[in-house]
């Protein structure tokens, strides 16, 4: 099967590994070097690496433009999660992956064959996105003939009919990408580069107050695209815009203090021949007094009873701050010696009726 040199992937100056495994021929590795060294001219490179030791050797990160893996018969090996990760570090950011890899198309008849092929091609495409590639497209997908599965069973050790094995694998070629960045790298969001920028070229000089005419209407100013938080041209509104001269005066202090007089003051009581209003609200502290009032009668009754517990601490009458634990009057509101507490007005009915 020759290498994957397509223009997309391969091109003049681009450093390439290629990676095969142990039961391809010499001959079939020097021509793939061969041909993807035709497409990367003299500026290139090409380095080689056998499959069955990326996961257990440290490739170097950053390093590559473009990998071709399976390319070269026989390509009998899934590639595993760490060896896509492997691929993935190594790769420079917005480099390209082009893996070949059989894969089951159906049932097998063979029992063995679902332990080494133990996924499709739409489960190869989901391990590869979730392994950190983009762009993953299948760029070619065929059944493989019986010369290719005699290649396999041979590479596995394994005895079987080939012809009969026809129709049940197949060859996906797996183009991918890795992102345009390295893992945890920082950009700086639209807003905040246009506010850095903003603040560099600003000046001492007070900024002109808005105009109808460089205005952004409302309705461009909360319509969102799905494409805003790439274009760094977006208009945002800026939010020193929506303030005008009036809310940039600073108050006095005459201003922040309360009134020694009216309904804002700090008196409780109205003046001697009241003439802000105070006199027609009613004196505070008779309404204080008339809803303590109202409180108490919604909430408990006390009812005197001239045989009550006696108690053996003294403390029980004024209140759960003062109560033992075992205290029978836990969670009862204080009274006096001799009195009985009962709950009184709407407490001893139910919020909902049933």
């Amino acid at each position: 099967m020759a290498p994957v040199a397509t223009s997309a992937l391969v091109s003049q100056g681009h450093k390439v590994l290629l990676i095969g495994t142990s039961s391809a021929s010499a001959s079939e590795l020097t021509d793939a070097r061969n041909s993807i060294l035709s497409s990367v001219g003299s500026q290139g490179s090409v380095n080689f690496e056998q499959f069955d030791r990326l996961a257990s050797i440290s490739l170097p990160t950053s390093t590559y433009n473009t990998i071709v893996t399976g390319a070269v018969a026989p390509s009998a090996y899934q590639h595993s999660d760490a060896v896509l990760a492997a691929l993935a570090s190594t790769l420079l950011p917005g480099g390209g992956l082009s893996l070949t890899e059989p894969v089951l198309s159906g049932a097998s008849s063979l029992p063995a064959l679902h332990q080494l092929l133990q996924r499709s091609a739409a489960d190869l495409l989901s391990v590869l996105k979730i392994s950190g590639f983009v762009e993953t497209t299948v760029v070619n997908q065929r059944q493989a003939t019986a010369q290719e599965i005699q290649g396999l069973l041979q590479a596995w050790s394994l005895q079987s009919d080939a012809a009969a094995l026809v129709g049940q694998i197949e060859f996906v070629e797996i183009s991918a990408k890795k992102p345009a960045y390295e893992l945890g790298a920082a950009a700086a969001l639209p807003w905040a580069r246009k506010r850095a920028t903003n603040t560099t070229t600003s000046t001492s000089a007070p900024k002109p107050k808005p105009t109808a005419t460089n205005r952004v209407s409302k309705t461009a100013v909360w319509t969102i695209s799905a494409n805003d938080e790439e274009d760094e041209d977006a208009e945002l509104e800026d939010e020193d815009n929506l303030l005008d001269e009036s809310d940039l005066i600073k108050p006095t202090k005459e201003q922040l203090a309360a009134p020694e007089c009216g309904p804002n003051s700090l008196k409780k009581k109205k003046c001697k021949n009241c003439t802000c209003g105070m006199e027609e609200e009613g004196d505070p502290e008779d309404e204080q007094q008339d809803s303590n009032r109202w409180k108490e009668s919604a909430i408990t009754e006390v009812v005197p009873k001239a045989l009550q517990p006696k108690s053996s601490c003294g403390n029980c009458y004024l209140g759960d701050a003062f109560r033992c634990g075992s205290c029978p009057y836990i969670g009862m509101p204080a009274f006096e010696p001799g009195e009985k507490v009962q709950l009184g007005g709407n407490m001893l009915k139910d919020d909902i009726d049933f």
